[in-house]
């Protein structure tokens, strides 16, 4: 026999453990069609719930009503009703972002600030399964990887989505059955979003293809999820032995990265959730075996190529802890200087001996140098003292040099070797000497750049 609506609400909230008869839920309702019906299965199912409803202030007298239909929604069922107003758009602006992502984050972190407040269980959103296969392909689109493959889960932290079995169909003819009104929110007519667009002119498509289109895509939902927790410990497994951390970056070996068989999708999806595209990554795989040096940008990071690691730093690129200097590097910004590189003939002129300025015999050096911080174990030879090795710790010792500004020391470094102790000393094996054709000049100065 057939499952009704609601049998198939209390079986799925049973399965996944969601709603219950001892959990109170804080039930999200905008006043369409789903949260009403979604309202109607907790009353019948005789679970504990309360209604929260956001007024986004985006359609003037539409909203305000979409809001007053909510609260005698709630005295009808006799639970209590939360309320609050945003200023959407002023936000969005602040925030510079779209309206949707505003909406988001507005109504998500007010529910979950609620929840914690009133000792809710749970947070409850009406998404059915035609939002589900409308994520996945929107997903599809944007190139979210295996991770977007199998949409939305039932449970996300404190929120759960207890209508995610159920079609857009069953829904609406479960409000016709029992007569429920609810309120239409004009903009879901009109294609310009995304997900507006995939609902109304691509998944019509896909019906007439296969009317059963809704049934046999939850049923791939399924195999996604079980294919993703596969995918999962094999991710956890080999990122025990490609990614590790140092100085606050992530190091990630090259020769491990190499040897997987699946090394683009391991690489885009550590990579992705730092903004890199899936064409970055391609990029990045295709140079592995002799394009150290290069590097690679998001707003959120940079990766940079060396010999052996890709080495990605995240936050501003000026707060790296280490940067590569190439041939035609020209400048480099750090949180405490700006460094000039410049290349010359060595023309025998006067050496210039500021500690500003290294002066460095160009053909004893190895490309990419390394601009980093210093740091315990560190040696070098300083230029004048007979071409004795001496630990960096106990030079800047030696020089007096203060605890704080010992903090701000940096290096330059050539294949593993200290070239110049950045504003101090110079290393005795890259000096210039008659023999020297050409030069490298490196510079600091102080940087206005954050």
């Amino acid at each position: 026999m057939k499952q009704s609506l609601p049998e198939k609400f209390i079986e799925y909230n049973s399965l996944h453990k969601l709603a219950g008869a001892h959990k109170r839920i804080l039930v999200a309702v905008s006043g369409g069609l789903d949260s009403v019906v979604m309202c109607a299965l907790f009353k019948q199912a005789g679970y504990a719930f309360a209604i929260a409803h956001c007024n986004f202030k985006l359609r003037d007298a539409e909203s305000d009503a979409d809001a007053a239909f909510v609260e005698a929604l709630a005295a009808h069922y006799q639970v209590k009703f939360y309320i609050k107003e945003f200023d959407t758009t002023q936000y969005a602006d602040a925030q510079k972002c779209s309206i949707q992502v505003a909406a988001r984050e507005l109504r998500y972190t007010w529910f979950e600030e609620l929840r914690a407040a009133e000792k809710f269980d749970f947070i409850a959103t009406a998404h059915h399964l035609n939002d589900n296969i409308e994520t996945v392909l929107f997903n599809l689109v944007k190139g979210t990887g295996i991770k977007g493959l199998r949409g939305m889960l039932p449970k996300h932290g404190n929120v759960i989505r207890p209508l995610l079995f159920a079609s857009r169909d069953e829904i609406e003819a479960f409000a016709k059955q029992h007569n429920l009104s609810w309120r239409e929110d004009s903009s879901n007519a009109e294609d310009k979003y995304s997900r507006n667009y995939i609902r109304h002119n691509v998944v019509p498509l896909f019906k007439e293809l296969n009317p059963s289109f809704e049934t046999s895509f939850a049923n791939n939902l399924t195999i996604f999820s079980e294919l993703e927790t596969q995918f999962d410990a094999h991710y956890r497994k080999v990122s025990k032995t490609l990614f590790f951390q140092r100085h606050g970056d992530v190091y990630i070996a090259i020769e491990a990265l190499k040897k997987l068989s699946d090394k683009r999708t391991i690489l885009f999806t550590y990579l992705q959730t730092l903004g890199f595209t899936s064409s970055q990554v391609d990029d990045i795989l295709s140079g592995l075996n002799n394009n150290a040096g290069r590097q690679f940008f998001t707003s959120d990071a940079r990766l940079i190529q060396d010999r052996r690691f890709l080495i990605l730093t995240k936050g501003n690129a000026a707060a790296a802890s280490e940067h590569f200097i190439n041939e035609d590097t020209n400048e480099i910004f750090t949180n405490d200087f700006l460094l000039k590189q410049t290349k010359q003939e060595n023309t025998k002129k006067e050496i210039e001996k500021s500690p500003l300025i290294a002066m460095i015999d160009a053909a004893k050096l190895t490309f990419p140098l390394v601009l980093r911080r210093w740091k315990a174990g560190d040696y070098f030879y300083p230029i004048g003292m007979n071409n004795k090795k001496k630990k960096l710790k106990k030079f800047l010792t030696d020089i007096k040099l203060p605890l704080h500004e010992k903090e701000k020391v940096w290096v330059v470094e050539s294949d593993k070797r200290i070239v110049w102790v950045v504003g101090q000393r110079l290393d005795e094996r890259f000096k210039i000497t008659e023999q020297t054709k050409e030069l490298v000049r490196l510079q600091i100065e102080k940087s206005n750049r954050q």
